[in-house]
């Protein structure tokens, strides 16, 4: 989050917006993930800040792709400083990149992201564990 705007990319196979965010790979750290994965799908680098939360509550962390696979996330989620020289290009997962207000956010918000906004947005104090 930055000057109360938050950074959402706009998903390739289902068209909603989202978090940056994906699996940790073999031998990876979660913070080694959370650079990787930001960088691969906003094209910006960024310096982890600190543990917003981690949600795992089934009835708010399920998602179904386009494909029919059902799944339910674990997510760590990190806060961050953003470079805003671009330091790479999108991922073939992410199709736009943009900054929205609290005002402004989405109707197609990714489902499962939206308790994390929601907490940040709130002011709940960090780390939130739902």
């Amino acid at each position: 989050m930055r000057d109360d705007r938050i950074l959402l990319v706009r998903r390739a196979d289902d068209g909603t917006w989202c978090l940056p965010g994906g699996r940790v790979e073999f031998g990876e750290s979660i913070v080694g993930c959370a650079t990787r994965e930001f960088l691969e799908e906003t094209g910006y680098s960024v310096e982890v800040a600190g543990l917003l939360g981690v949600y795992s509550d089934p009835a708010e962390q399920t998602h179904r792709y386009p494909n029919g696979d059902l799944i339910q996330f674990v997510a760590v989620v990190f806060d961050g400083v953003v470079d805003d020289t671009p330091a790479g290009g999108l991922a073939g997962d992410t199709v736009d990149v943009r900054w929205f207000s609290a005002a402004e956010l989405p109707d197609d918000l990714m489902a499962a992201d939206a308790p994390v906004i929601r907490d940040r947005l709130a002011g709940r104090p960090p780390p939130v564990v739902a």
